[in-house]
């Protein structure tokens, strides 16, 4: 099965949402541990994230935003 190629725009917009956790997490002064049990998440998920896995669900960016306690729209201010 071959791979399909991520355009530059959406590597970008991944970037942003994978910074933004993890800035999140960090100044709430949460190990990846902790924000996977916040977030209803496996470590190794929270890990392979904000290592730079994109493949990530829905409902498990879901389960960030909810554990950060943000709206979609919060938590996408500001984001293009």
């Amino acid at each position: 099965m071959s791979k399909r190629k991520i355009p530059d725009y959406h590597s970008k917009r991944f970037e942003d949402i994978t910074g933004f956790v993890r800035n999140y997490r960090i100044n709430d002064g949460l190990t990846q541990a902790e924000f996977s049990d916040m977030s209803e998440t496996h470590f190794n998920t929270v890990q392979r994230f904000e290592a730079g896995n994109k493949n990530i669900t829905l409902v498990t960016l879901f389960n960030f935003i909810d554990a950060m306690d943000m709206t979609l729209s919060e938590f996408f201010e500001g984001m293009e």
